[in-house]
């Protein structure tokens, strides 16, 4: 495609050289770069983008996107932009062909609640026979076709060809998970969404945005965009039961479709009954009523299952294939995930990571307590120090005994993250050292809950989920808390 062309959405403040050039790919990593690429120097928040134009130019680009002036080497067109995350996002949608005007698209976003009703709205399609694509924390999915995540909601170049690939592979529906680094950073600028979910907004992510305002902000702009772009007929599906729906209720021009598990809502989900491997639910529907029986399990899953009965509804899904898409559901890797070997106590891994998530956690399981609560979890280096001891008094109040660990120490000190979780233990009282033993070693610790396990006990091990790395001072550990689990169970428990 022409560079001109690609330009032809985007606000340039300056160029210098040819933008009649014909244009073969488009990265942001300069490592990547072949001959006839488009090289966008992006701001990291490590790395300035703008240092590896050289090695870009090397490579074979034939043209450069900067918000910096840089001095012109060859016959490399020069583009200047006053924000190069837009302009990748702007160069990429017009590259690939504008993919997502091709596609029906159900974004959802929120602290917690994503993965699983993202999972639930694919599993719905497939009972639909719809040919559908799933982009979010855990995985891409292509119909039966995987590939493990690295971000929640991909960078702009990579969505736009992903989202390509769908469309050409047969696609007509994608659901995917909308993360606020994803807005705020723009990774998501340019795509005509149909449908926008919103789940709730707890304590997260704090180091990256600093105020909750400014958190709610990056979510609320999913909404006030929703009908901007080509498509006019679009929805929002939102969490009456939070307590800023009321904020996009009235920020959004979208249709309006409300959830809840506690108020009058266009759909609202009532817990008939449950236990740890299912539950019955009641979906009222705009009056009509809808049993269902899932293996999702909690008030909170109640909570996602509205949000996806509604979203796929929405999009005139019929009532008995989001009944069957439910029922057929199967749980959601790292999601309140049982391990089984043969134990007398139960073991479950969960990806809680944040005050809110890991309080439900306890607050789900808590009913089905005979024996004692053993949590193992930490909190991640890098990220978010004010909800560390937060967290810390929650495990106090929700735990009997607590492994202390790591989660991702990143470049942080491991023994100072415990130290900050182990000032909220001390803050809430009631507990004594010999009731929480820290242990660093996340495999350790995990390897500790399962020997001291009894009968009745529930072994709860929260922070990671699904994830199979632990990133350590730059190195990467394998690590499945899932596997140490059941290892652990076999090695210790015949």
């Amino acid at each position: 495609m022409l560079l001109n062309k690609l330009l032809s959405n985007t606000k340039v403040v300056g160029t210098e050289g040819d933008l009649s050039l014909e244009i073969s790919g488009i990265s942001y990593d300069s490592r990547k770069v072949k001959p006839g690429y488009l090289f966008v120097a992006v701001p990291g928040f490590a790395l300035d983008g703008t240092r590896f134009i050289p090695q870009a130019v090397q490579n074979g680009a034939s043209a450069v996107i900067t918000e910096k002036d840089f001095n012109v080497q060859g016959k490399v067109a020069k583009i200047v932009v006053p924000s190069a995350r837009a302009a990748l996002a702007d160069v990429s949608c017009a590259f690939f062909d504008h993919p997502s005007r091709k596609l029906k698209i159900i974004g959802i976003t929120g602290t917690n609640g994503k993965t699983t009703t993202a999972y639930i709205i694919n599993s719905i399609f497939k009972a639909a026979g719809i040919k559908s694509g799933l982009i979010g924390t855990v995985e891409m999915k292509m119909g039966d076709v995987s590939i493990e995540s690295k971000l929640t909601t991909p960078e702009s170049a990579d969505l736009q060809k992903i989202l390509s690939d769908m469309a050409k592979n047969g696609a007509t529906h994608v659901v995917m998970e909308v993360s606020s680094h994803s807005l705020s950073l723009k990774r998501v600028r340019g795509i005509d969404f149909d449908v926008a979910v919103y789940t709730n907004l707890s304590h997260d992510h704090l180091d990256f945005h600093k105020t909750m305002e400014s958190y709610f902000d990056a979510k609320l702009s999913l909404f006030r965009n929703l009908g901007g772009g080509s498509k006019k007929n679009t929805v929002a599906v939102v969490n009456m039961d939070d307590d800023y729906s009321e904020t996009i209720e009235q920020e959004t021009q979208a249709k309006l479709i409300t959830y809840s598990t506690s108020k009058e809502a266009d759909v609202s989900a009532k817990i008939l009954r449950y236990d740890m491997d299912a539950m019955a639910l009641e979906i009222n529907l705009k009056g009509e009523k809808t049993v269902i029986e899932t293996c999702l399990v909690g008030p909170f899953n109640a909570s996602n299952v509205a949000a996806a009965f509604a979203a796929a509804s929405s999009v005139g899904i019929s009532k008995e294939h989001v009944k069957t898409g439910i029922e057929m559901m199967e749980n959601v890797p790292g999601r309140l995930e049982k391990v089984r070997a043969g134990q007398d106590f139960m073991v479950i891994v969960d990806f809680a990571h944040s005050p809110d998530s890991l309080q439900k956690l306890l607050d789900t399981v808590k009913p089905f307590k005979k024996g004692k609560f053993i949590l193992v979890f930490g909190c991640t280096g890098d990220r978010d120090k004010a909800k560390r001891p937060i967290m810390g008094a929650i495990a106090k109040k929700g735990a009997d005994i607590i492994f202390l660990t790591t989660d991702d120490p990143h470049n942080e000190d491991p023994l100072l993250i415990i130290k900050d979780v182990e000032s909220g233990i001390k803050t809430a009282g009631g507990i004594t050292p010999r009731d929480y033993i820290k242990e660093p070693d996340r495999k350790a610790a995990i390897e500790k809950a399962i020997r001291s396990a009894k009968e009745g006990d529930i072994v709860l091990i929260a922070g990671r989920g699904h994830e199979k790395l632990q990133e350590i001072k730059g190195k990467f550990i394998e690590i499945d808390d899932r596997i140490v689990a059941r290892d652990a169970v076999k090695k210790y428990r015949r």
